[in-house]
């Protein structure tokens, strides 16, 4: 008898059907009914809905300590006048660490087991993410500037090196080069990060087209859009990952497609800042690969996807009047598959040959009471609260609302003492 790692019973698909789900070394190997073998670890999963895992492909978690500060400012007078003078003073590797790790709690909690990181003293945000078990696609934020972690471009460029390079060959952690944007890096700074990138063959993640003011002022500088800019640095490709993406023209779209340049949209970020609403559903039918962010809570506030996704969809529906702008099954696509997909991960699917990433929800609430269409239902009404069990690669990393990976008394127990230090802060400041 063939014995696998992971045996998940009856559980509820996607497609309506109720099968039993085995797992073998990090792969599904067989969804079949009535599955009889030996497994390494069992779970009845009857009356569950199964649904692959999410995919955060756009975050700084360790801003987690700064949620809700500042709220009600637009992008840029909430980085300068409230997070640069909080990162100047705060920004090190305990901070990091602790922020990573409320961060991971809560996504972990929400179902999500692939996370894209830009910040500081991401080797931090590495350690933290091996031991939770959850992957991650990090990299050390890039910038002109000086701040607390480097002083030239030439110093980060180097401290992204050494980072990628260290995190290089890692199971579920990955590493990336992230110049933060085309406002805050110079046109040879980037081209220097896209070498870096090429040479390393990694993924570049870099913010774009975020708000009007940054599209005015990349015109007034280089006389032109952002994206048609990058382009004529020949900064664009498959392997590029360009978060928010609002203020896109027809002609712009085109260069995105042709490209094969990844879009990873934050509806819930783009709203509070009041950046503007990507046209994501016009992406959507010209081809151009879209997934789906939080970006950080300091702006969203929170990192909970299956809102985010709900929010997509309902969001774009209304500002274009059309119902179908952003299906159920769409819509969860893009929270799932895309973003692994947009680095090169074969999960995102509940499907034999796939990485075993998943989720199971419990319906026993009233809210998702009661159940006709488990894929709309859960995208439309249920709530992260829902998520009872996460496998991430097969291995589970919360099973009935248990964290296995983390201490969440000791993480919210920490938070708070971090949350004390910045209020001190902030009162002083304003004084």
């Amino acid at each position: 008898m063939e014995r696998y790692d992971l045996l998940i019973k009856k559980a509820l698909l996607p497609n309506g059907k109720v099968k039993d789900i085995a797992v073998k070394s990090g792969r599904f190997v067989k969804i079949g009914s009535d599955i009889e073998a030996e497994a390494g670890y069992v779970i009845n999963a009857s009356g569950k809905i199964a649904l692959p895992s999410f995919a955060n492909m756009h975050t700084h978690v360790p801003m987690s300590l700064l949620r809700g500060i500042g709220a009600d400012l637009p992008l840029m007078d909430w980085l300068q006048k409230v997070i640069w003078p909080l990162e100047g003073e705060f920004v090190s590797p305990e901070f990091v660490k602790a922020g990573t790790e409320l961060g991971l709690l809560e996504m972990i909690k929400s179902g999500t087991t692939l996370f894209m990181d830009m910040y500081f003293y991401e080797e931090e945000v590495g350690k933290v993410a091996k031991e939770a078990g959850i992957r991650a696609g990090l990299g050390f934020g890039i910038l002109d500037f000086p701040t607390k972690v480097a002083k030239t471009p030439e110093e980060y460029l180097k401290r992204a090196r050494e980072f990628a390079e260290s995190f290089k060959g890692e199971e579920l952690v990955f590493p990336v080069i992230c110049p933060h944007a085309p406002y805050t890096c110079s046109p040879q700074t980037l081209k220097k990060a896209k070498e870096l990138a090429d040479e390393l063959g990694l993924y570049l993640h870099i913010h774009v087209a975020e708000t009007k003011d940054e599209v005015e002022r990349i015109r007034e500088e280089y006389g032109n859009t952002p994206i048609r800019y990058l382009s004529s640095i020949d900064f664009l490709s498959d392997r590029v990952l360009c978060a928010h993406m609002v203020w896109l023209d027809e002609e712009e779209m085109e260069i995105v497609k042709e490209r094969d340049v990844k879009v990873a949209h934050c509806p819930e970020s783009n709203l509070k800042l009041a950046s503007g609403i990507a046209p994501v559903p016009e992406y959507i039918r010209k081809g151009i690969h879209v997934c789906l962010g939080t970006d950080g809570s300091a702006s969203n506030d929170n990192l909970d996807m299956l809102e985010e996704l709900s929010t997509m969809a309902k969001l774009h529906k209304g500002v274009s009047l059309d119902a179908k702008a952003i299906d159920a099954v769409t819509a969860l696509k893009v929270a799932t598959q895309n973003g692994f997909s947009a680095v090169g991960i074969r999960a995102g699917r509940i499907e034999e040959g796939y990485e075993a990433d998943m989720i199971l929800i419990d319906p026993e609430n009233p809210h998702l009471q009661p159940l006709y269409d488990p894929v709309a239902q859960v995208v439309y009404s249920a709530q992260s609260s829902d998520i009872d069990t996460v496998i991430c690669r097969g291995k589970v990393l919360m099973e009935k609302r248990e964290l296995k990976t983390l201490d969440e008394e000791r993480i919210l127990y920490e938070a708070k003492i971090w949350g004390e230090k910045i209020r001190n802060f902030l009162d002083r400041y304003k004084g």
